[in-house]
C-alpha cells in the first residue's frame, strides 16, 4: 500500500516503525525521486517556497501535488 498524502504516510510510518518509510512511496512518484535525489534540508526549504513550475511540468503534477510530494519525501527521509 502506498501513501497518497502526508497524513497517510505519517500513519503508515506510525503503524510500521520497523519498515523503511520509503516503502510507502510509489516508486515512480516525484516523492520517491525527491527521497532518492534530494537532501532533507533541500526538501524543508523547498516546502516553504512556491512549487517549481519545471518540476510540475516535467512530472505532470499540480502545484499542490508538488507540495504534497515534497512533504512526503521529507517525512520519509526524516523518519529513516
Amino acid at each position: 500500500m502506498f501513501a497518497k498524502t502526508a497524513d497517510e504516510l505519517r500513519e503508515m510510518m506510525r503503524q510500521n516503525p520497523e519498515v523503511s518509510p520509503s516503502t510507502f512511496l510509489m516508486d515512480d512518484s516525484f516523492a520517491a525521486w525527491c527521497y532518492d535525489n534530494r537532501g532533507l534540508l533541500w526538501l524543508k526549504t523547498a516546502f516553504n517556497r512556491d512549487p517549481d513550475p519545471d518540476d510540475c511540468r516535467n512530472w505532470r503534477i499540480s502545484a499542490s501535488e508538488w507540495k504534497t510530494n515534497v512533504e512526503m519525501a521529507g517525512l520519509a527521509l526524516a523518519g529513516k
